[in-house]
């Protein structure tokens, strides 16, 4: 009956449980993501504005005219409008594009971080909460020991130093094991901050992403910072071919004027010469030089990225390495060790100082090997954001 109640509440703790896919799904739907998307399609419709054709303009005038054979009211109606010129539409509408690509991509890289730290908080606080569960396990098993310690003080076994050796020990395991659990609230209190539209309180945990050596690298062109870039560097290209056209744009004017004897009716074109004005030659200089330095930015970031993610890949594969060493190897055999160590001392081979050793040596290793995990995770993310990389892969 007690087994039947027990595997009830860990049903019941399992299903309440929230896990990484639900704490990103609300993520998604967040007011924090929510503005941001508000921002970038705010953008956006201002850069569409920029290539929009000006509205026309409707102009009216009424004057009261006489002169030696009559009199009366003379009236005109103008319609004019100011139209980029063919080219510069397209140029104006190229850019327009390429700037709106470039605020989506940006849009994208900074929703892709938010997940990946997200995540990285999901992760931490499930290794910290494991970290407080087994010290508090390490903490109840080493007490009863411990119990078994002051039986061999009373029978004088043990001399009153090795007591409160080992008293101290179990002392300052407590007082880890009260840092792990402001540790964990802390980051599970970050981690209710990333999400402002549901209530985090217990985590599932049992969905953690796998600790592999390697972790793949996509191609650096489909970085999304290096996508950003080029596309504010095609923009800027485009916009120097603009103020470099002989004009840029052309104006019409439609007239009718009544006048008292005669109707009169006008047509002009108007064509704006700025290609021979020092500011239509600044203008072509500045973004000459912007389309030079974005490539210059490109490259440089390119170079940063790559050395940034090599360098972030070998300590992976150094965690790695020495957390797969202490879980199969130094572990196990701090384990083995501890219970035949319990069992010399059960058949009067050992001693209770020697149990208590083996004891705190496998305590320790447990422990190394979750704060070994915990730092994996840390690199992990660093290297996912860095080199733009999607979870999980």
């Amino acid at each position: 009956m007690k087994l039947k109640l027990l595997l009830v509440l860990c049903i019941t703790l399992s299903a309440n449980a929230q896990g990484l896919s639900e704490i990103l799904k609300a993520l998604d739907a967040s007011q924090k993501v929510k503005s941001l998307q508000e921002k970038a399609y705010s953008d956006i419709a201002s850069n569409e504005i920029q290539s929009s054709y000006d509205a026309p303009e409707l102009g009216l005038s009424v004057a009261r005219a006489k002169d030696s054979m009559q009199s009366g009211t003379e009236y005109g109606i103008t319609l004019s409008q100011s139209i980029t010129q063919p080219f510069a539409s397209y140029t104006k509408e190229k850019t327009s594009e390429f700037l709106n690509n470039s605020i989506r991509q940006e849009l994208k890289h900074t929703l892709h971080l938010l997940t990946l730290q997200t995540s990285l908080l999901y992760h931490n606080a499930c290794v910290s909460q494991e970290v407080k569960e087994k010290a508090t396990m390490l903490f109840n098993d080493q007490n009863k020991r411990f119990e078994q310690l002051q039986k061999a003080y009373d029978l004088g076994e043990i001399s009153r130093n090795n007591l409160l050796f080992n008293k101290l020990d179990l002392v300052k395991l407590k007082q880890k094991i009260s840092a792990y659990e402001r540790e964990y609230l802390v980051e599970l209190s970050k981690l209710q901050e990333s999400v402002d539209n549901i209530l985090v309180e217990d985590l599932y945990c049992s969905d953690l992403l796998e600790i592999k050596r390697e972790v793949k690298l996509s191609s650096i062109e489909n970085h999304n910072e290096i996508k950003n870039i080029s596309f504010l560097k095609d923009s800027s290209k485009t916009t120097y071919t603009l103020y470099d056209s002989m004009f840029q744009s052309i104006g019409y004017e439609l007239g009718y004027d009544k006048e008292l004897d005669a109707d009169i009716f006008t047509f002009g074109i108007s064509i704006p010469l700025d290609s021979l004005t020092a500011k239509n030659e600044k203008q072509k200089a500045k973004y000459l030089y912007q389309t030079s330095f974005l490539e210059t930015k490109k490259d440089v970031m390119v170079k940063e990225i790559q050395s940034k993610s090599k360098s972030l890949q070998l300590k992976l594969e150094t965690l790695y390495d020495e957390y797969v060493l202490l879980s199969t190897e130094i572990l196990p055999l701090s384990d083995e060790l501890l219970k035949l160590s319990a069992s010399a001392l059960r058949e009067g081979e050992s001693t209770a100082m020697e149990y208590l050793d083996a004891s705190r040596s496998y305590s320790e290793n447990i422990l190394e090997v979750l704060e070994i995990k915990k730092n994996y995770y840390n690199e992990l993310f660093e290297l996912y954001k860095v080199a733009d990389i999607e979870l999980g892969e």
